[in-house]
C-alpha cells in the first residue's frame, strides 16, 4: 500500500513540474536575448541565495538597458526545485536545459554562475556546447564571486573556450586588479543589494539582552559561547537555526549583540548593524577592508576575541558606549553598500563599464 504522505508528495511534485513547464514556455516566448542566473537546487538558508535572488529581480527591472528576458534556473546537476520556501519571494526556478530548448530565436545568452559551481557548469557545457553553439552565437559567462575562498580550485579560465567571461564581486576587499589578474578575466565591483534602508533599527533602550550567533562551524565556537554564558548568565544566547528570513530579521532587530563565526563581513555582521545592534567578529582581510580592523568589536584573532569579548560585552552595555560602537560600524558599512549604489553598479555592468576591464 502506498503511504498517503507519499501520494501527497508525488501529487505536489507533479503540480510543481506542470507549473515549471508553463513558466518555461512563457519565459522563452519570443526571447531573443536571455539573461539567466544560476541558483542552488537546494532549499537551504544562505545569504548567497538571497543575493542571487536580488540580482535576478533588479536585473529584470533593467530591461531598458540590456533588452533581455531574465530568468532564474537551477545549477545543472542540482535537484529539482521550483521555489525557495524560507523567505518570502515570487522567484520561480526553471530548468536550464528545458528553457534553452524552448528558445527558438535566441541571439544572445548571458549566464551568471555562482563561483563554487564553475567546474560543475563546465562539465555541463562540455556535454551540451555543440548544440548550444548551433542555437546561439553570442554567449557571455559571468562569475558571481560572493566568497573569494570558494573560487579556489574552480577552472574559471576554462570557460573562455566557450565564450566571453567576466566576474562581479560582492565584497570591496577583492574587487581589485589583483583579482582580475589572478582570474584572467574582467572584474566588476558590484557589492551587495542590502543597505540600511531595508531595515528598521531599534535603539539601545529598546533592545533585549540577547546575543545572536551565526550557525557557522568553528573549532572555538562552543568554548567561546560557554565562556560568555558563564560570565553573563543573564544574557540569552541564540544560534540562528531553522528560522524564516522574516523571523530572523525581527530577531536581530530586537537583539543587542551578534557574534559571527563566518567570514567576518557577512550578512550576520552587516544586517545586524543595520538593525541597530553591535556585531562582534574576527578581522579577515579577504572580506573586510582595512578600516574595519579599527573597530573595537572586530578582533585581530580568535584568541583575542576569546580573551576580550566578555569584558567588552560588559563595557559596552550602556547607551553612550553602545551607540558609539554601533555608529562607527554603521558609517563604515554605509560607505560600501546600499541599494542605489548596488543598482548603479549593476547598470554599469550591463553597459560593460567594468571596474577592472
Amino acid at each position: 500500500m502506498v503511504h498517503r504522505k507519499n501520494v501527497q508528495y508525488l501529487v505536489r511534485m507533479a503540480k510543481q513540474r506542470i507549473t515549471r513547464s508553463a513558466l518555461t514556455c512563457i519565459t522563452s516566448l519570443k526571447a531573443k536575448r536571455l539573461i539567466i542566473f544560476l541558483t542552488p537546487g537546494h532549499d537551504f538558508r544562505s545569504g548567497g541565495i538571497l543575493s542571487i535572488g536580488s540580482l535576478f529581480q533588479e536585473s529584470a527591472a533593467l530591461k531598458d538597458i540590456h533588452n533581455a528576458t531574465v530568468a532564474l534556473c537551477t545549477v545543472p546537476g542540482d535537484p529539482f526545485l521550483l521555489k525557495y520556501t524560507w523567505f518570502e519571494n515570487r522567484n520561480y526556478i526553471l530548468d536550464l536545459e528545458s528553457l534553452l530548448r524552448c528558445c527558438r530565436h535566441l541571439e544572445y545568452l548571458q549566464l551568471h554562475i555562482p563561483e563554487y559551481t564553475v567546474n560543475q557548469v563546465l562539465t555541463w557545457l562540455t556535454r551540451v556546447f555543440p548544440r548550444l553553439r548551433r542555437q546561439v552565437d553570442d554567449i557571455h559567462f559571468n562569475i558571481l564571486l560572493q566568497n573569494i575562498d570558494l573560487v579556489r580550485g574552480q577552472n574559471v579560465r576554462g570557460l573562455r573556450q566557450f565564450g566571453m567571461v567576466s566576474c562581479t564581486t560582492a565584497h570591496e576587499s577583492y574587487a581589485s586588479s589583483e583579482t582580475r589578474d589572478a582570474l584572467g578575466i574582467p572584474v566588476h565591483r558590484l557589492g551587495c543589494y542590502h543597505g540600511p534602508e531595508l531595515f528598521s533599527p531599534l535603539g539601545y533602550k529598546d533592545k533585549l539582552p540577547l546575543l545572536v550567533v551565526s550557525n557557522d562551524e568553528h573549532p572555538l565556537k562552543q568554548l567561546i559561547l560557554n565562556k560568555i554564558s558563564k560570565a553573563h548568565p543573564q544574557l540569552q544566547i541564540q544560534v540562528i537555526e531553522n528560522l524564516s528570513y522574516e523571523s530572523y530579521k525581527e530577531l536581530i532587530r530586537q537583539a543587542k549583540w551578534c557574534l559571527t563565526f563566518g567570514e567576518g563581513l557577512d550578512s550576520y555582521f552587516t544586517e545586524f548593524v543595520y538593525s541597530g545592534g553591535v556585531s562582534f567578529a574576527v578581522f579577515n582581510s579577504r572580506f573586510f577592508t582595512p578600516a574595519f580592523s579599527k573597530l573595537e568589536t572586530v578582533y585581530p584573532s580568535w584568541d583575542v576575541l576569546r580573551d576580550k569579548i566578555c569584558r567588552d560585552l560588559s563595557r559596552l552595555d550602556e547607551p553612550i558606549g553602545y551607540n558609539r560602537c554601533w555608529h562607527e560600524a554603521f558609517v563604515l558599512l554605509g560607505g560600501l553598500s546600499g541599494t542605489e549604489r548596488f543598482r548603479e553598479n549593476l547598470r554599469k555592468f550591463y553597459r560593460a563599464e567594468y571596474t577592472f576591464p
